[in-house]
């Protein structure tokens, strides 16, 4: 198996396809935007944490197509910024069209960008960089199911009782 069907396997699996752990769709399954907003102690809210993936995603996905990135963040912590309730719906939208377009961007790669590097200032090739991304992805979706279920909102029909 090459490197871009680990990659997009990896990708379904964080995306839409149940495997190891829940998918992000089934992670944020029937969850309101007062639930997604909920804080408990020092964590961050799950919409919070949505945020921080559509950042991070759309940020590395724009480098991927060869368009520049914006300017450096101050600190990690301003991704996870948190939005008003009226958008909760755009903001799972938002993350699952960001996905999607990541899907398309591997498949329609040339096969050399994998081994190209993904950064500037030092060699890091883009299946690793990709590899990273969704381990970053499939931590934070866990990270979303552990808080649906400290706050009692989870559903065990969705995985993972």
């Amino acid at each position: 198996m090459d490197q871009r069907t680990i990659l997009l396997r990896q990708m379904a699996a964080n995306h839409n396809e149940p495997n190891w752990f829940v998918p992000i769709e089934r992670a944020l399954d029937e969850l309101t935007p007062e639930q997604a907003n909920e804080k408990n102690g020092i964590s961050n809210s799950i919409w919070e944490i949505v945020n921080h993936l559509i950042f991070w995603n759309e940020r590395y996905l724009s480098r991927f197509k060869g368009n520049p990135t914006s300017k450096k963040i101050e600190s990690n912590d301003v991704t996870f910024h948190s939005e008003n309730n009226q958008d909760w719906e755009k903001a799972k939208t938002q993350l699952y069209r960001v996905l999607t377009e990541w899907v398309s961007a591997v498949k329609d790669a040339e096969d050399d960008v994998f081994e190209r590097s993904a950064h500037e200032d030092r060699h890091d090739p883009w299946y690793s960089v990709l590899a990273n991304i969704n381990i970053h992805n499939a931590y934070h979706i866990g990270q979303i199911v552990e808080i649906r279920k400290n706050n009692g909102n989870w559903n065990p029909k969705n995985g993972v009782h």
